[in-house]
């Protein structure tokens, strides 16, 4: 493969005023973001994660009481994961939903669906507890993926059983 230098060098001052310009202006970054796709072609799409093969069966741990909104909102979210299709949670996201560390002018709703068509599937989902304060609920949930896979998740739900906040998946950046 043969480098030309000359090439390389207005990459790199292109690349210089376009970072410039980006730290300069928080709006122009998108800018910058658009430009280097240009230069080095778009990033692929993250594949959709194949679908479970069964949807996830949603119970209540022994001795714990059964919190019908918490089940239904478990029950609609096992289904957008079988499905691959996260639109299915956004009706049951809270006007207040917020992802932690999401960059300012990202839709937590559009960052939802994204990892809803890219998660595990679980095998089960069972409720480990539920703690009312101040008309919200945190929940403690166990996905489990197989015989040795689980993983112990927190929702937190308002008083209408939508999703306010949870650490079903963090942000990465970078």
């Amino acid at each position: 493969m043969h480098l030309n230098p000359t090439r390389i060098a207005r990459r790199i001052v292109a690349l210089s005023m376009s970072l410039a310009v980006a730290c300069a202006s928080p709006s122009a970054f998108a800018d910058f973001s658009d430009w280097i796709a240009r230069l080095h072609g778009a990033s692929p799409q993250t594949p959709t994660a194949p679908p479970p093969s069964a949807l996830a069966k949603v119970s209540t741990a022994t001795g714990l009481t059964a919190d019908a909104q918490v089940e239904s909102f478990l029950r609609t979210l096992a289904a957008a994961v079988m499905a691959r299709d996260g639109s299915l949670l956004v009706p049951r996201l809270a006007a207040n939903y917020a992802v932690e560390g999401l960059p300012p002018g990202a839709r937590p709703a559009d960052v939802m669906v994204q990892a809803l068509e890219r998660m595990r599937g679980p095998a089960q989902i069972v409720v480990e507890s539920v703690q009312a304060t101040g008309g919200l609920r945190t929940v403690k949930v166990r996905f489990h993926f197989g015989a040795l896979d689980d993983s112990l998740k927190t929702l937190i739900l308002d008083p209408d059983g939508n999703l306010v906040a949870s650490d079903l998946f963090r942000v990465n950046h970078g």
